[in-house]
């Protein structure tokens, strides 16, 4: 497999935590970089862990990163949802500072002026990987492979089993269960790192809703007599332990224990979420029960919560022999001390023009040396503005729901009642230490301490607000030879005029098409001057015709012309470079009014021109046996398939077993071919220079795979062709 670099490892440097073991003193010196895993679970809150205390699941392979390492108890989310969530950690900063600010709705977007944890280990030598749920970005230049990660393989949101993943921008079908697919990619790129640091994220996307598991695991805790809900939960969960087993394991095996810290945590509270078979029923008060029945404490709130069921989340980091198993530490920590953590210990320095960090690094809490200002920290939580339309916010001065503080023993929230329907801030202090339930409220008495932490809301929010990078919408950066459709995902607008609103049954679809002038804004920057065509999926009344749209930003404006096939592309519209406002408007709704029921997708088309001679044109596979041509394939559009398409597979192209099958690429200019290399889902297997670039194989056994043809052309721009084999 030829993977250069694939998981996020998390490193901490001998000399810094050397109370616990002095052997082998060449891990002391400056050269020792270790490794760093670091896991991280979807919606899976506190309770679900036998370590923590749960007498009914099993989860062997957490519980041995628990108990082989340290544990802090006092570890905070700073937004309680996975967007969010991944923001922080990726960058060491809370998340509104990022661009990062809800879960859809074009609001999980990284900046890409940010800095990841990836792009430093990089820079110093780290092989870098990422192996689950990305969710920092939905089109390719904020893809994992463009934030610091050499390898990003990232699978369609919430399809356990049979699915597609999106691998440094090529779409793999795969079979059987998603976790086990990316657990056997993270220990092949394990044992391809062995002797090279490496960094390995591993964001598992279980346990978020719909749950789904493998059937055998579903019946074995129906057996024990859990309910449906209960069942697949839980067979969720020992599939992800099952897999952190494997990596586990292979760490093991490879003799690289003493050089790798590993990490886990949680990304949210624990949701009560709706099983596969019950049409988005999420659990009832009986279900809800049945599962916390087994936890060893239930907090108040769960997962988006802002109190300590939401926000709280187990953390464990193991480094055998460096970090003294069994240790618990209260502290006042959070995800963005992980950043900050990982460079101290990696002995990695923070670049000069980075942007200011919010986290702090514990590792010298680790070592037993509480640095002297910790115990004065404060540390801020905050909920998003999910389902909330952008109109009705003002971006300015957001009314944000919940904002939270900790400092010492104290916590401080703040709840505006405006999307309550209440035009009043309101605000509860618990001290957690006597009431770790947040039960009663004591703002009243104990005034000093809630004016004191009432103004650090006020001048933290505040301070965020005044460096103008919170709550902006998505910028779609367009034009990219690599994406040559970019898919802009119609919530992300930054602006709707006219009758055109939400479906009331999707987020993700638009409806009221009915009155000229109805448009929708996008914000976007166009790399490179050029031609594109706008292209538009949607929805039409039967036998509809002649609904017609103008597509302009600042600079041109061209027609698209909407019938009957529910795709519509517009005339070649000239885009200069820079950012710029893309509107798409209704100039005409029909013959009848109103044909269009509905736009539910968007793909900006860059268009190669003559002038274009470092992009490799039209580029097809062909495959044949001897003188049959089994099926010619065409370049597609890989992250649009994947955001749009996701859950669908490709069709497959049936092959005889033992039959020889030659692979011919083919284009309108090959003098531009650079290099051709053969994928087999994730395997490299072949990286051929020169041409005719073609490639045989035969396949003996009974068997189903993607297979990627990746162009590269000699400017170095990268594109790949597809087809979906079976082997029968």
């Amino acid at each position: 497999m030829i993977y250069k670099n694939l998981l996020p490892l998390i490193c901490i440097s001998a000399t810094q935590i050397s109370g616990y073991s002095q052997n082998n003193q060449a891990r002391n010196s400056g050269d020792f970089k270790p490794n760093v895993i670091l896991f991280l679970i979807d919606d899976f809150g506190y309770g679900d862990i036998s370590y923590e205390g749960n007498n009914r699941i099993k989860t062997p392979n957490i519980d041995r990163i628990a108990q082989g390492g340290a544990r802090f108890t006092r570890f905070y989310q700073c937004a309680g949802a996975s967007a969010p969530t991944r923001a922080s950690l990726l960058t060491g900063r809370y998340h509104l500072r990022t661009g990062v600010w809800d879960v859809h709705n074009g609001r999980d977007f990284l900046h890409r002026d940010e800095t990841t944890i990836a792009d430093i280990l990089k820079s110093a030598g780290y092989s870098t990987g990422a192996f689950g749920k990305w969710h920092s970005g939905k089109t390719w230049s904020y893809f994992s492979w463009n934030r610091g990660f050499d390898i990003g393989i990232h699978p369609v949101l919430y399809r356990y089993m049979q699915s597609r993943l999106i691998f440094n921008n090529k779409l793999v079908n795969t079979m059987g269960p998603v976790e086990d697919v990316l657990g056997n990619e993270v220990v092949e790129f394990i044992k391809q790192n062995r002797s090279n640091p490496f960094f390995a994220y591993v964001p598992i996307q279980s346990v978020h809703e719909p749950f789904n598991c493998p059937e055998e695991l579903f019946r074995k805790y129906k057996e024990i007599g859990h309910s449906d809900h209960v069942a697949r939960l839980y067979g969720m969960i020992e599939l992800l332990d099952n897999n952190i087993g494997k990596i586990l394991d292979e760490v093991e095996q490879s003799g690289l224990s003493e050089k790798t810290i590993i990490m886990f945590l949680s990304d949210d509270g624990p949701s009560p979420g709706f099983d596969i078979s019950y049409s988005g029923r999420r659990m009832n008060e009986n279900e809800i029960k049945e599962r916390s029945g087994a936890w060893r404490r239930v907090l108040r709130g769960g997962k988006a919560s802002i109190y300590e069921g939401g926000s709280i989340t187990p953390f464990y980091i193991m480094w055998k022999n460096r970090i003294k198993p069994g240790g618990e530490y209260h502290q006042l920590t959070g995800i963005i001390d992980i950043f900050p953590t990982i460079l101290e210990a990696c002995g990695i320095p923070l670049p000069e023009k980075n942007l200011k960090l919010d986290g702090m690094s514990f590792l010298s809490i680790l070592n037993g040396k509480e640095p002297s200002d910790w115990a004065e920290r404060k540390y801020f939580d905050n909920t998003n503005f999910y389902r909330i339309p952008l109109e009705k916010i003002d971006r300015e001065r957001p009314r944000v729901r919940e904002i939270s503080v900790h400092y010492r023993n104290y916590k401080l929230i703040r709840t505006d009642r405006f999307y309550y329907g209440k035009d009043t801030v309101e605000y509860e202090l618990y001290d957690l230490e006597a009431d770790p339930f947040e039960k009663e409220n004591i703002a009243d008495r104990n005034t000093d301490i809630f004016s004191g932490l009432k103004l650090s809301i006020d001048q933290w929010f505040n301070e965020i607000l005044k460096e103008g990078r919170a709550y902006r919408q998505a910028v779609y950066e367009v034009g990219n030879w690599e994406e040559r459709g970019t898919p802009v995902n119609p919530d992300g607008y930054s602006k709707l005029s006219g009758n055109v609103r939400k479906s009331n049954n999707s987020d993700f679809i638009f409806e009221g098409w009915t009155a000229n002038g109805s448009s929708m804004t996008f914000d976007i920057d166009v790399v490179e001057a050029g031609e594109y065509e706008i292209g538009i999926t949607f929805r039409s009344k039967p036998d509809s015709r002649d609904a017609e749209f103008f597509v302009f930003t600042e600079y041109d404006t061209v027609k698209l012309l909407a019938g009957k096939d529910d795709q519509a592309v517009s005339e070649k519209l000239h885009l200069p470079s820079g950012e710029q406002h893309l509107i798409i408007q209704l100039e005409n709704p029909g013959l009848n009014g109103g044909e269009i029921e509905s736009l539910k997708e968007i793909i900006i088309n860059r268009i190669p021109g003559i002038k274009d001679t470092g992009v490799i044109k039209n580029p097809v596979i062909a495959l044949k046996t001897g003188n049959q041509i089994l099926g010619k394939f065409t370049l597609g559009n890989d992250v649009a398939d994947f955001m749009f398409r996701g859950g669908m597979s490709d069709e497959l192209l049936r092959v005889r077993k033992g039959d020889e099958v030659l692979i011919v690429p083919e284009c309108d200019n090959p003098e531009s071919i650079g290099t051709v290399e053969i994928f087999k889902d994730f395997k490299s297997v072949a990286k051929i220079s020169n041409p005719p670039y073609a490639f045989r194989f035969t396949s003996e056994t009974t068997e189903r795979f993607t297979l990627n043809a990746e162009f590269t052309s000699k400017t170095g721009i990268k594109n790949s062709v597809r087809a979906y084999l079976s082997v029968e």
